[in-house]
């Protein structure tokens, strides 16, 4: 008998968990393109809802919430682990991405957008295990 792997392959995953990983991808592959693409010079509010910190701190935030949520739905065999896992592994993709946009001429490292990012990032997996959470109570497996 062949000794078995403790590491999956892509081949060996479930259909839905590779789902899962590709939906991770799209949208931190998004994010990506739009964190070194020329940013757009009019039309864009400098202020977002309620005047507090900029538009571009909100797309920030929200951004990083939708990668740092797929990525725990990814990672969801168990949710604190999971929720743990997205929450750091949005902030610091965030931060890289800062990274890379001291690199690109029309960008720049912004420490309050690597904020934002992680701020994001934790509203995002909050916001999973929320709707985790509800799930689990409506179908009944809490």
């Amino acid at each position: 008998m062949a000794p078995v792997s403790s590491h999956a392959t892509a081949r060996s995953l479930p259909p839905s968990t590779r789902l899962r990983w590709v939906f991770v991808l799209l949208v931190a592959g998004s994010v990506f393109v739009a964190s070194v693409i020329t940013p757009p010079g009019d039309g864009v509010p400098t202020l977002g809802p309620f005047g507090l910190v900029g538009a571009d701190k909100w797309l920030h935030a929200a951004a990083y919430a939708g990668v740092a949520a797929s990525l725990s739905h990814a990672l969801a065999t168990r949710t604190r682990r999971a929720a743990v896992g997205g929450f750091l592994g949005g902030a610091v993709y965030g931060f890289c991405i800062e990274l890379v946009q001291a690199l690109v001429p029309a960008r720049q490292f912004d420490l309050l957008d690597a904020a934002a990012n992680a701020l994001g990032a934790g509203v995002g997996v909050g916001m999973w295990a929320v709707t985790v959470a509800v799930l689990a109570v409506v179908l009944g497996r809490d």
